[in-house]
């Protein structure tokens, strides 16, 4: 596994809880909103805010991140195609074709 695919995964796996928690607070939040006083709820909101910043950072380091390398993908393929133009037709038309043989059964 390449060090990109494991920062992608641990990273994805940092969301998934962030977005947990966000959801248990939340949940709780809406419990306890009715029937306890004011400091019980606005601490909750608090910390609700709190996992709510979090989690949005986390989503837009996700989001940036995963645009560079889609940038750098495609940057890559472009170079590729211009060094190697009748290869890449090649595997276009070979892709093309096991498509096709997909497609007609």
């Amino acid at each position: 596994m390449s060090q990109t695919t494991v920062q992608l995964a641990l990273g994805k796996q940092k969301i998934i809880e962030d977005i947990k928690v966000l959801l248990n607070d939340s949940e709780e939040l809406l419990r306890l909103s009715a029937s306890l006083p004011g400091e019980g709820v606005d601490a909750l909101r608090a910390r609700l805010r709190d996992h709510v910043e979090t989690a949005r950072g986390a989503l837009e380091d996700a989001q940036s991140s995963a645009q560079s390398r889609y940038r750098a993908g495609i940057d890559c393929t472009e170079k590729y195609v211009r060094e190697n133009p009748w290869q890449a037709v090649g595997v276009a038309a070979g892709i093309g074709f096991f498509i096709g043989l997909l497609v007609s059964r």
